[in-house]
């Protein structure tokens, strides 16, 4: 599973097996372990593991056929920016804003409140 800070566990799974289908790991038609198996390889609940699969089925990546399985698509979705690199670039923005405002406050002579 992926360790991604500020994601949410089905997230983290659900990049985990971006990752896989990205890199080559799993093939377009390859079927997903269920719902159970994927619970149990990433430690998480089944809800989890079920919501991770209907994300990805939403994005493109997943074909779901009920009763059958979650199926790598035949081709990634378009314009699928790397999770890694979308969070990556919040957190050098929160970052930016952090100093921006940290300099205004200073510059205008007001404290920023406790934390907490």
């Amino acid at each position: 599973m992926s360790d991604e800070p500020g994601l949410a566990r089905y997230e983290q799974v659900a990049e985990s097996i971006r990752r896989a289908i990205r890199s080559g790991t799993l093939e377009p038609g390859t079927q997903l372990p269920s719902s159970r198996d994927l619970a149990k390889e990433h430690g998480v609940a089944m809800n989890t593991a079920q919501r991770a699969v209907s994300a990805l089925r939403d994005e493109g990546w997943l074909v779901v056929r009920p009763t059958v399985g979650a199926f790598v698509a035949d081709s990634a979705p378009e314009a699928s920016e790397d999770l890694h690199e979308t969070v990556a670039k919040l957190q050098h923005t929160v970052t930016e804003l952090e100093h921006r405002l940290a300099d205004i406050e200073s510059a205008i002579g007001t404290t920023p409140p406790p934390a907490g």
